[in-house]
């Protein structure tokens, strides 16, 4: 008997799902794609370039943990 598969995609990820796009070959997201995203509508653009950077640095960090196992 197969079990129902659940999907686990959080809030943020099925309403920006279509709208993901790697910008500029860098795999870092844009300001605009940022500001996109629920809660992130008025950053300045000093603070959103922090905040995607932080971002960017976390998820290498989750990848290189994750592969090393």
């Amino acid at each position: 008997m197969k079990g129902k598969k659940k999907n686990y995609k959080s809030k943020l990820q099925k309403n920006n799902a279509s709208q993901a796009q790697i910008s500029e070959g860098n795999g870092k997201i844009t300001l605009e794609e940022l500001r996109n995203c629920e809660g992130f509508a008025n950053v300045s653009d000093t603070e959103g370039l922090e905040l995607i950077d932080s971002l960017y640095k976390l998820s290498l960090i989750a990848f290189n943990y994750k592969a090393k196992q």
